[in-house]
């Protein structure tokens, strides 16, 4: 199925996921004190200046010295904070500056390949997934008008069913997030969740995920919204 990515139809990304598919088949077989303070004083001394015998005091007690010995235990070692990558990245992630200039994070063992000249992928070396950004100068129309045109010709082929579309501001910036299902011709249903926003140049960045919908859990989630929480645009 071919998928098109960006905003426009003129000047969109069209990506043919089966070509897709069979390169990354092809590149499997070639290849993520407290200190005590006890108070005691000294018996205090009697003296005398007459010989004559002293008359009979009332004895009063006083305090007698004591001894205290030093605490033998001490407290607790504070238990080491969980290691997490760098940045606070969940594990098995790790961040990648492109070429192009932006970066995001991505899990370990990702091969990045240049798609288009407009369009920058991250796949596993196995699997039928992969994550993709596309960047489309001064686009033409807004992100959410852009994917309910690509989802209209989507409708009634390949098994497409919506999951969700909305207006989704994306740091600071206008844009869309589209979620929907659809099996291409190899029968194994797909899952897809994409979000794109146009920057105050009027550059509409895409970031995509495509995954076996069967096999869509957290995890599966995760790669997609770590992917967005760690996005720096050029």
């Amino acid at each position: 199925m071919a998928l098109l990515v960006g905003a426009g139809t003129s000047s969109g990304i069209l990506m043919n996921r089966e070509d897709a598919r069979d390169n990354r088949a092809a590149d499997n077989q070639v290849s993520q004190y407290k200190m005590v303070d006890t108070g005691a004083s000294p018996e205090p001394s009697v003296t005398s200046d007459a010989p004559s015998p002293k008359p009979k005091k009332k004895k009063t007690e006083s305090p007698s010295p004591t001894t205290s010995k030093p605490a033998t235990s001490t407290p607790p070692k504070p238990k080491p904070p969980k290691e997490t990558p760098g940045d606070g990245l969940p594990d098995g992630f790790h961040t990648v500056v492109d070429e192009k200039g932006f970066s995001l994070a991505v899990m370990d063992g990702w091969e990045r390949r240049e798609l288009s000249p407009n369009q920058i992928g991250y796949l596993p070396p196995t699997g039928d997934e992969y994550l993709h950004v596309s960047e489309l100068p001064s686009a033409p129309r807004a992100s959410f008008i852009n994917f309910l045109e690509m989802e209209k010709a989507m409708q009634g082929t390949n098994g497409y069913e919506r999951i969700s579309l909305q207006h989704v501001t994306f740091q600071g910036h206008a844009g869309a997030r589209w979620e929907f299902v659809y099996t291409p011709d190899s029968g194994e249903t797909m899952h897809v969740v994409q979000q794109a926003y146009i920057d105050d140049e009027g550059t509409e960045y895409t970031i995509y995920f495509e995954a076996r919908h069967r096999l869509w859990d957290s995890e599966k989630e995760k790669v997609f919204s770590t992917a967005l929480d760690t996005w720096k645009q050029p």
